[in-house]
């Protein structure tokens, strides 16, 4: 089988700054069957306790990446990276969503996932 390392970038900013991120604000559908390997996280700014969630069809796949420090990315590690996290198998046509918790309201947030992809080709 053929596997490709793909990387995804996500923008994640409430063009309201009067109002904070939440749960549920950005959604993305995944073309293909992935399986995400590594996840990392950063605000445009410090922001105490704030924490970046990814889900699979609304239900909590990735929780709690911390991105709290601007000078500091949070990250999320599998296994196939040397970490300490179980990869995440994504189907095809599923609904990633993202939710930014306790989030500043002007904050911003990137989010870059590293995922593997096969039968897309």
């Amino acid at each position: 089988m053929k596997e490709r390392l793909v990387v995804s970038y996500h923008k994640l900013a409430n063009p309201d700054d009067a109002a904070a991120l939440g749960d549920n604000d950005f959604y993305v559908v995944v073309p293909c069957d992935l399986t995400i390997v590594y996840v990392c996280v950063s605000p445009d700014t410090d922001d105490a306790d704030l924490t970046v969630d990814i889900n699979d069809d609304g239900v909590g796949a990735i929780e709690a990446i911390s991105a709290a420090v601007k000078a500091t990315p949070g990250s999320w590690t599998s296994t196939y990276f040397g970490g300490a996290e179980t990869p995440v198998r994504v189907a095809a046509d599923s609904e990633l969503s993202f939710d930014v918790n306790t989030a500043d309201a002007a904050t911003t947030v990137g989010v870059w996932i590293w995922a593997l992809t096969s039968g897309a080709y």
